[in-house]
Formats: structure tokens, sequence, C-alpha cells
């Protein structure tokens, strides 16, 4: 494979290299009393110099940082694929949003299992699909559809189901327990995204949450629209997906999700204590 830099640009790169991490390094460049480079970073981690055991100076080499601001760095996501080259002020910003950055397996944080797989945003779902295929699994898409005319342009996906809390009778909630949450990995538009809901201090809460980059999360809208039993009364809500980085608690806490109080989910669950819903996730882009 062609070499993304010039051999002036690859020599640089190499003297960038850190001794200790052997990521390329950022101002602050650190030295040893022979003058050997290391970052900041890994400075504070080991007590002598790896190249020469001499003892760090509280000494930077600013010769090799002014360089460093002339160079492209490749992206720390390189070995996941990653092609991108940017200058030192703009890297950290690519990296913040990279759709390389690994993530592990959803299922660890869902307390279903644990994984020990690690992949790219795109890898996501084979994945899944392969290794767990029969945990909290909805294969969605049904129903799609192109709304066309200017921009935006709203594409849609809906998904029809329903939750099942409990035993029937009063709305009544005494903590958080297993039998008041729901949870289902959800497939639209080649990426993952999690159905979340549970029922705390008598309120109901859902979340959509988008497995992948953070900065992704804002491209996509969901519709969740509530029914009562004889599906004359129903009450819709629009918010924006959030990120799977995210912690429930603080996405319920700060009213970035949909919730409903004690009235209103009585008013919508049947004698069964099913919730039903439709819920639709929406992509908003120009033509």
């Amino acid at each position: 494979m062609k070499s993304q830099f010039t051999s002036v640009e690859q020599s640089l790169l190499n003297q960038l290299e850190c001794p200790v991490c052997v990521e390329y390094m950022k101002p602050p460049i650190m030295l040893c009393a022979n003058g050997h480079n290391i970052c900041n970073t890994c400075k504070r981690k080991v007590p002598h110099c790896p190249t020469c055991r001499e003892q760090f100076l509280n000494t930077r080499n600013v010769a090799l940082e002014a360089l460093a601001t002339e160079v492209k760095y490749p992206c720390t996501y390189r070995d996941y694929g990653c092609r991108e080259l940017y200058k030192l002020d703009l890297i950290g910003g690519h990296q913040q949003k990279c759709q390389y950055i690994p993530q592990p397996c959803p299922v660890n944080k869902l307390d279903i299992g644990t994984c020990t797989w690690t992949g790219i945003s795109s890898k996501i779902i084979p994945h899944l699909k392969q290794a767990h295929n029969n945990v909290f699994m909805d294969n969605y898409g049904h129903g799609t559809h192109i709304n066309r005319g200017p921009w935006p342009v709203a594409v849609t996906s809906s998904y029809h189901g329903h939750v099942t809390y409990g035993n029937c009778g009063p709305f009544q909630i005494s903590g958080v327990t297993p039998a008041t949450k729901h949870c289902k990995l959800i497939f639209a538009y080649n990426v993952a995204f999690c159905s979340r809901s549970e029922i705390e201090n008598d309120i109901f809460y859902y979340v959509l949450q988008y497995i992948g980059p953070a900065a992704e999360a804002a491209k996509y809208q969901y519709k969740l629209q509530f029914f009562n039993k004889d599906r004359t009364e129903s009450l819709a809500v629009s918010l924006l997906s959030r990120s799977w980085d995210e912690d429930l608690n603080e996405v319920s806490n700060s009213g970035n999700c949909v919730n409903l109080y004690s009235k209103q989910f009585k008013r919508f669950v049947n004698e069964e204590c099913e919730l039903a819903f439709s819920m639709e996730i929406i992509t908003v882009g120009r033509n």
C-alpha cells in the first residue's frame, strides 16, 4: 500500500513517536538529561528515560514542538481503518467524532452477559447478529418510507409493539425492578439503536440511544406514540436520540427523554398492563 506521507513527513513522524506509548507526541514534549523525547503523559508514568535510563528534566523540546505544528498527524484509530490526516490543531476534533472509534459489545452495558469483542461502529450489527442473535434483538425497518420534497427530507422506519409491566391494577411502582424495565436492540439505516425504558418514582421513562460515535446521535429523531386500549386516543412525543455513552439516569433527570406520569400511564395501559405504542426513527438530511 502506498504511504500517505513523503519521506520527510515520515521521518518527522518517526521523531515524534513516543518510546513508551508509541503514539505520536503532541506538545508538551519533554526531554531527559541526554536529550531523548517523551510525551508528557508517559513522563508521569515512568521513573526514568526508557532509552538511556537517565532522569527526566522539566524541559520541553520547543524545536520539535514547533515542527509538530506543521506536520499532519494520522488518526489514532488508523489501525481500525481511518485514513484521515490532520494538523495538530484539528486532529483532536476529528478523533472525538471519528467513525472508526472502537466500541465494546453493547451487551456488556445492558447487564445481559459479557463479551470481549471490540470493533468499529459499522461492525457492531454483524457482530450482534452473529454472536447475540437471541438476546434483545429486533429486526427493524418494515414500513420504511421517504417523504419527498424540499429539504429537510424525513426518512422514517416504524416499529409497533407493546411493553408489559407486572400485574394489572393501580399504577403503583415501588422501586426499580427487572420487571419494570424494557430493553431492545434495534437496527435501522445500517446502524444500531437501543430502546430502553423503566419506571422509577411512578414515572415511565423511555429513551432511544444511538450506538456509535456520540456526535452522530443527533442525526436521528424518534417519535413515540401511545394508544389507549380502544385506540381512540393517542399521545405522541418526538425527541432526538441520545448517545449510547450517556448514562440512562442522567438522560431521565435532564428531561431529554419521553416520560409518562402515573395518570398518563394508566390512560394508555390495557387490562393486561401492556403499554401499546408505535415508534418511528427518522433521519433528516439534505437532498
